[in-house]
C-alpha cells in the first residue's frame, strides 16, 4: 500500500536545506525563504477512465489526503483544450469556478488546511486568489481571511466579499500584503494560504500539467502562461517533471513565459519607477518570491521569458474576443506573447487563466 501523505510528505528550505513537518504554523523558513514540498508520490496509472474530475483524479501524483481533495472540491479542472490553428491550442482555465485557474491552488490550499484541522485560512492576494480561496473556505465549511494591497480591482475584491471573506487592506506596495497576511495569520493561528509561499498552491496547479497530457496525448512543445509569482509556471513544471520521472513521458515541454513591460523581473527590467503597469496588474510583481525557481525552471526546460506591451495586449484581448473568448488582461498577455516565440515547433499551449468579468 502507498503510504499516505502525512507519512511521506516534508517541507524542505532551497536556500539552507532546513526541513520541516507540515503544520498550521509553518508558512515559511526560519531564514525567511518560500518552502518546498517533498513527497514520495507514485505513478499515475495508463488509464484514468472512470475517474471523477478534479484535483483528486490525480491522487496517486498529489501529496494531499483524497477526502480532503474531495470535500473542496467546487468544480476546478478538466478545462477545455481548443485549438486556434497552426499548431496553437488554448487551455480555457478562465472558466473554472471563481472565473481563474486559481481555482486549481485554492482547492489544494483548503485540502490542506481540511487535513491539518485549520478552521481559518489567510491569503494575501490583488485579486483572483482572493476570489478562489474565499469560495474553496466558505464551500469547506472554513473562514477566509484576505488581505489586499492598496489598489486591487473592485470588481475582484467584490468577488471575495461575496463568499463572505473579511477583507483587511494592507498600504504599500504587493509585497507587503503577504507581510500582513503571514502576521496576521501568526497571530490568530490560522492556516496561511498565500499563493506565492504555500508549496501546496503548486500541488494544486500541478492538475494543469496532467490534464493537458491527458487532452492531447503526448506532451506539448512549449507552454505559454503570463508570470508573476509563478504559481502555475511552478506547478506545471512539477506535473511535467513528474509525468518524465514517472516514465509516462520522454520530456518536458518548454517553459515560456510572459511579462509585461510594465514589469518584468524576469527578464532582469524592475518595475517603472512611475509604478506598474495596471493593465496586466495580476502580473506586476516586482520581486517574486521564488524567482531563482521560475528561472531555473524555464532554464530547465530551454524555454524563455518574452515581454509584451500593453498596446500588444490590448489587441491581443480584442483577437481572442473575436473567436468568443473574453479574458482579462493579464490572460490575454499570454496570447500576445505566443508570436515571440523564437521556437514555435507544437503543439504550443497557450493558458487563459482569467475571465473577461475580472476587468470588463
Amino acid at each position: 500500500m502507498s503510504p499516505t501523505p502525512a507519512q511521506s510528505r516534508r517541507l524542505r528550505c532551497p536556500a539552507c536545506g532546513a526541513e520541516y513537518e507540515v503544520a498550521i504554523s509553518r508558512a515559511a523558513c526560519q531564514c525567511g525563504s518560500p518552502l518546498d514540498l517533498v513527497s514520495e508520490l507514485q505513478p499515475l496509472p495508463p488509464s484514468l477512465a472512470g475517474r471523477p474530475f478534479g484535483l483528486a483524479r490525480y491522487a496517486e501524483a498529489i501529496a494531499l489526503a483524497p477526502w480532503a481533495l474531495e470535500r473542496a472540491y467546487l468544480g476546478a479542472g478538466m478545462t477545455p483544450l481548443l485549438p486556434m490553428g497552426q499548431g496553437a491550442f488554448v487551455k480555457c482555465d478562465f472558466i473554472s469556478p471563481t472565473g481563474s485557474f486559481k481555482d486549481r491552488g485554492a482547492a489544494a490550499v483548503t485540502a490542506v488546511a481540511l487535513e491539518l484541522g485549520a478552521v481559518e485560512v489567510v491569503v494575501d492576494s490583488s485579486g483572483n486568489a482572493a476570489a478562489a480561496l474565499a469560495a474553496h473556505a466558505v464551500h469547506a465549511g472554513l473562514k477566509a481571511t484576505v488581505v489586499v494591497p492598496e489598489g486591487a480591482p473592485e470588481a475582484k475584491l467584490a468577488q471575495a466579499q461575496a463568499y463572505g471573506a473579511e477583507i483587511v487592506s494592507a498600504p504599500g506596495p504587493r509585497e507587503r500584503a503577504a507581510e500582513v497576511a503571514k502576521e496576521l495569520s501568526g497571530r490568530r493561528g490560522c492556516y496561511y494560504a498565500g499563493h506565492a509561499f504555500s508549496p501546496f498552491f503548486l500541488e494544486g496547479t500541478k492538475s494543469w500539467a496532467f490534464e493537458v497530457f491527458e487532452q492531447l496525448g503526448a506532451v506539448p512543445g512549449a507552454v505559454v502562461m503570463p508570470v508573476g509569482n509563478g504559481s502555475l509556471l511552478l506547478g506545471v513544471f512539477a506535473g511535467f517533471a513528474h509525468l518524465a520521472a514517472t516514465g509516462a513521458a520522454s520530456r518536458l515541454p518548454r517553459l515560456v513565459a510572459v511579462q509585461s513591460e510594465g514589469c518584468a523581473p524576469l527578464a532582469g527590467r524592475p518595475a517603472l519607477l512611475t509604478g506598474h503597469s495596471l493593465y496586466t496588474d495580476g502580473i506586476a510583481i516586482s520581486k517574486p518570491v521564488r524567482m531563482r525557481a521560475i528561472l531555473d525552471a524555464i532554464a530547465a526546460t530551454g524555454g524563455e521569458v518574452v515581454v509584451v506591451s500593453d498596446a500588444e495586449v490590448k489587441d491581443a484581448r480584442l483577437s481572442l474576443a473575436s473567436s468568443g473568448l473574453w479574458v482579462e488582461p493579464t490572460a490575454a498577455a499570454a496570447w500576445a506573447g505566443l508570436p515571440h516565440l523564437s521556437d514555435g515547433q507544437g503543439p504550443v499551449v497557450v493558458n487563459l487563466g482569467g475571465a473577461g468579468f475580472k476587468r470588463p
